[in-house]
């Protein structure tokens, strides 16, 4: 899903106030989105990794890769890959649940 499909199906909602234009809406998905980017920016990496958790969605958590040597596969050269730091996110049970039990895909008749 893109930015612009989430914004036209949030707007198409029942459920939010009137008069909240598209316009707004992106803005406010902007404006969730830059405040997660910037704790994740400077949370540092600790004992506790740094954690945004959202309930019945998932959890995003900063993690460390750690320095790795892999080989050009043209030329077979080692390559040092540096320590990088990356967000993964983890889907809570109930939304693990959802996508299995709308997700299934219909069985074959049995004859």
């Amino acid at each position: 899903m893109t930015k612009a499909e989430l914004i036209e199906r949030v707007a198409a909602r029942k459920d939010l106030p009137r008069g909240l234009t598209k316009k707004a809406l992106a803005q406010l998905v902007d404006a969730v989105f830059l405040e997660m980017g910037d704790y994740f920016i400077r949370a540092r990496i600790g004992k506790s990794p740094p954690r945004f958790t959202y309930p019945g969605f998932g959890t995003f958590t900063k993690r460390k890769k750690n320095a790795r040597t892999v080989r050009n596969p043209q030329t077979g050269e080692p390559i040092v890959i540096p320590t990088q730091a990356t967000v993964s996110f983890t889907p809570s049970q109930d939304l693990k649940s959802l996508m299995n039990e709308l997700g299934q895909p219909r069985r074959a008749r049995q004859r």
